[in-house]
């Protein structure tokens, strides 16, 4: 199915664009798998170009528009080094919220609060695997050359 006639079916027959963006999608998700394997800016520019594309696909001018000048911003400004501080920054404060809800667990035991208890755990549960995520993440970042 070629782009042209996606976008004709769904000029034509909005309902049939459903089927058109499902035949598209495993070719998307190759293509997001792709992406994996470059790091850093490049990374982001090749998702970027995936989100532009789908936007195409799916006829939407407003965030075809939009996407298209996040991705010219992002390939003028975007370094590997800015990455990197980014990503330090979002490990630094993802560290101070563990130590917070640490201690706000910590309380809630004392207090006896189960439902507190729960909260913070679970919240606990989700920023250990940000950081993981982050750390993972500023770990490619570090192998590329400089």
């Amino acid at each position: 199915m070629t782009f042209k006639s996606i976008l004709l079916q769904q000029n034509i027959f909005a309902a049939l664009c459903l089927s058109a963006l499902v035949t598209v999608a495993p070719a998307v998700a190759q293509t997001q798998a792709s992406c994996s394997a470059l790091k850093g800016c490049e990374q982001k520019f090749c998702e970027m170009e995936i989100q532009l594309n789908m936007a195409k696909q799916t006829g939407d001018n407003n965030q075809v528009a939009g996407l298209q000048m996040a991705l010219d911003n992002a390939r003028t400004s975007c370094s590997d080094s800015r990455l990197k501080d980014a990503l330090t920054a979002k490990l630094a404060e993802a560290n101070q919220d563990l130590v917070r809800y640490q201690a706000d667990l910590q309380q809630a035991e004392q207090q006896g609060k189960k439902d507190k208890v729960m909260k913070y755990k679970k919240k606990l549960e989700e920023t250990t695997s940000e950081i993981n995520r982050l750390n993972d993440q500023l770990n490619q970042l570090e192998l590329l050359p400089q």
